[in-house]
């Protein structure tokens, strides 16, 4: 199926079927039906796919495809953003930048929001992370796990308190990958405690 999707000539159904692929871990297949794409959704796909697999280099040489096809683009500046943050606290800066210019340019949005919090997180500014994670949740009233996740990581960061936004996130997203992965962690430490406890 995927040679037939890859080949066929409709790039909103190559698109469609990587994303498909995507969504379901199937990484290499999703590359497939995209990376010989023109498009800048095709390129901007394939740019988020290479960061999957830790190409990061590959990734770079797919934004440089977009800035020649449009340096002014929103999937340009996102991919810049994403190649930043996958550069490390090095380029981390970089991303906060960009993120800043497309916030001034199209006003703020939780994705906006979320990824300047990361940028300011891998600067190691885990105060204006909160902040601007604080401001999403005020601003879209709307409860969005992302943001949730990481005003908790900032917390733990910060030595706050981090129950309220573990509380929001379990009565709003009862069934998220976060919360399966924290009830393992608190069980295994539970069970190893057992093992220290002295008696009384």
């Amino acid at each position: 199926m995927k040679t037939l999707v890859a080949s066929d000539g409709s790039p909103s159904v190559q698109l469609y079927a990587s994303q498909l692929f995507l969504s379901h871990g199937l990484t290499k297949d999703a590359l497939q039906c995209v990376h010989l794409g023109v498009t800048m959704e095709h390129i901007s796909m394939a740019l988020q796919i290479y960061l999957r697999l830790d190409r990061v280099d590959l990734a770079h040489a797919q934004l440089e495809l977009l800035r020649q096809a449009d340096e002014d683009a929103v999937l340009t500046s996102l991919g810049a953003v994403h190649v930043a943050l996958a550069g490390g606290r090095s380029t981390a800066a970089d991303a906060a930048h960009y993120l800043n210019s497309l916030s001034e340019q199209y006003g703020p949005s939780p994705l906006i929001l979320n990824l300047s919090a990361c940028a300011h997180c891998m600067t190691g500014d885990y105060e204006e992370a909160e902040t601007k994670l604080l401001d999403c949740k005020r601003e879209f009233q709307t409860p969005d796990a992302d943001t949730l996740i990481n005003l908790i990581v900032c917390s733990q960061y910060l030595n706050k308190d981090s129950a309220e936004y573990i509380q929001e996130l379990k009565e709003s997203f009862a069934s998220h990958a976060f919360l399966a992965g924290l009830d393992r962690v608190e069980g295994a430490f539970a069970r190893e405690s057992i093992k220290y406890k002295v008696a009384a």
